[in-house]
């Protein structure tokens, strides 16, 4: 690893533990480069503002999440067990209460007219559907891009909701039951989809 990319880990892992302790709007520039032992200059080096080192700690914990699901995915696959890879995506994506936050923090931002952000924010979101949709396609043979498309809209949304009502109600969430309804659901569209491409 690079003197840079072991500065940026430093930057962002540092960043991480002070706005969980201090909170966002509280941690400045000046007290995350005081933490990792560096300068303002090196700091702005890497990034110009907090919200583009806020959404970096995003775009790497989501990366990383994708990547874990995606080794986890054959093991699933094999069981044949749609409601357990489902509640396994729900579970990553929801379980770190200060990435919400995070992930809040910079929708708040975007919404009030950071259009830098907001577009970055976008891009990511669009991202996560893309990849929803191709897991779909793995996991329950939807291959209709009408459908994949919806469902990986329907999935984002769902899973921010979810991530929003355990930060405001921890517990107050059944992933098992959602997991299990939901993956009813698919399975009985996957199935409606291969007989209507049976009968044409």
């Amino acid at each position: 690893m690079s003197h840079d990319n072991n500065n940026r880990e430093k930057i962002l892992a540092a960043a991480r533990i002070l706005m969980a302790e201090k909170g966002i709007k509280k941690t400045s520039l000046a007290d995350i480069a005081r933490a990792v032992g560096i300068s303002k200059g090196t700091l702005f080096y890497h990034f110009a503002s907090k919200d583009d080192l806020v959404n970096d700690i995003l775009a790497d914990h989501f990366t990383n999440l994708v990547d874990i699901a995606k080794a986890h995915l054959p093991q699933h696959l094999k069981n044949n067990n749609p409601a357990q890879i489902l509640k396994m995506i729900f579970e990553q994506f929801t379980n770190d209460l200060d990435i919400t936050r995070l992930d809040l923090y910079l929708l708040q931002e975007g919404i009030q007219g950071n259009e830098n952000i907001n577009q970055k924010f976008l891009e990511r979101k669009r991202y996560w559907r893309k990849v929803i949709a191709d897991d779909l396609e793995t996991v329950f043979g939807i291959t209709d891009p009408v459908y994949s498309s919806a469902l990986g809209a329907m999935l984002l949304a769902i899973i921010d909701g979810l991530a929003l009502q355990i930060l405001v109600e921890p517990g107050s969430v059944n992933l098992e039951e959602i997991s299990s309804t939901l993956a009813e659901m698919i399975t009985l569209l996957a199935s409606a989809e291969s007989h209507q491409r049976s009968s044409r």
